[in-house]
């Protein structure tokens, strides 16, 4: 049945997202078989915490995929002093939600009041839009498709790629990671600005290039070449 949801938790202050879950029921709005991280969070709130639903009448894997999606953007577009995202990680002890690692030191002290938090003055409405907004979505995701190729395919080859050259390896594989972080960053940005997303991809081709320069051998430089030739590929559409 489809009666999954995903839902965050604000500060009820600054709508400062801090947490974001997939659940049933009443799961959004439970307080007990939360992480640690949680508890001392909501414990420093003068008020209660803000729950917003972001999406219901989902399966399970619909939420899952939804709350990754939620959970990439704010990792990768909100991580500033707005919302004081030091880290994210998979909350391994509560299985329905992911925990956004945040810095207390710094949370509640006098000089972040100041601070004009990003979702402070939206309404309810316009942070779930705003959240839900993925406008490079579909074209990034066609994209994805033909450099999991190559990325696949040095995955499945790792230990034979690994022998030819260890340094070698590295960096093809540092680029590769670079790529794809890429790649995950503008899919799940806010703008649609799919002409950014080839100039840095263009810079991402210098790296790649400089391993080329290196002369590597045999199916390094196939998987190389293929990266080179993919970029080039995209930047001239």
């Amino acid at each position: 049945m489809n009666d999954y949801y995903v839902y965050i938790h604000l500060n009820p202050t600054t709508n400062e997202i801090f947490y974001v879950g997939k659940g049933k029921g009443h799961r959004k709005s439970a307080k007990t078989s939360r992480n640690e991280k949680w508890t001392e969070y909501v414990s420093k709130l003068l008020e209660p915490h803000k729950v917003l639903v972001l999406k219901e009448h989902l399966s399970e894997k619909e939420a899952l995929d939804l709350e990754k999606k939620v959970l990439k953007k704010i990792d990768f577009h909100y991580d500033d002093t707005t919302t004081n995202i030091a880290e994210s990680e998979l909350d391994w002890n509560d299985e329905s939600g992911i925990l956004i690692k945040l810095d207390f030191g710094n949370i509640f002290s006098e000089s972040e009041k100041k601070i004009a938090y990003r979702f402070q003055n939206l309404t309810d409405d316009e942070i779930v839009n705003s959240l839900l907004d993925f406008p490079n979505e579909i074209k990034i995701s066609e994209l994805q498709k033909e450099f999991d190729l190559i990325y696949d395919f040095f995955h499945d080859n790792y230990d034979e790629l690994e022998e030819i050259d260890d340094d070698m390896f590295l960096d093809i594989e540092s680029a590769l990671d670079s790529i794809n972080d890429l790649i995950d960053e503008y899919k799940v940005s806010d703008n649609e600005n799919l002409t950014e997303f080839l100039k840095d991809l263009e810079r991402e081709r210098f790296d790649v290039e400089f391993i080329l320069d290196e002369k590597p051998k045999g199916m390094q430089k196939q998987v190389t070449e293929r990266i080179i030739n993919w970029i080039d590929e995209k930047i001239k559409k």
